[in-house]
């Protein structure tokens, strides 16, 4: 069994402004000998925080795709030239090349969930 809590994970910082905790590993990254880098069909899967009035600006993934779940706060999702609100229990695809933008519109931490697929 791989059971991680993400309290005991070093952070790392994503787009220069959100708080990126890497749960699981996988494929590119996956190494025998880490027990939590064990995924062969993912990426990785990560637990983020985006702060207040912060956004991760708008970018793609050539190698990708991604779903974002919302565990709390509310925000604003930009996928292509679409534009809509965002908020807890929304889970959000996001296809590979994709042009994507996220940006926390409330007054607490932006929670969310992220799990990151590459096409095979």
């Amino acid at each position: 069994m791989v059971k991680l809590n993400w309290r005991e994970v070093k952070p790392g910082i994503a787009h220069e402004v959100g708080i990126d905790y890497q749960l699981l590993r996988g494929q590119a990254l996956a190494d025998p000998n880490i027990p939590t880098a064990c995924m062969q069909g993912m990426m990785y899967v990560a637990f983020a925080m985006l702060q207040p009035g912060q956004a991760y600006h708008g970018h793609t993934h050539d190698d990708h795709e991604e779903v974002y779940y919302i565990i709390a706060g509310r925000g604003e999702m930009r996928i292509d030239d679409e534009v809509k609100p965002i908020r807890d229990g929304d889970i959000i695809y996001i296809g590979k090349n994709q042009l994507h933008a996220i940006r926390n519109t409330d007054e607490n931490d932006f929670i969310h969930l992220l799990a990151f697929a590459s096409q095979c």
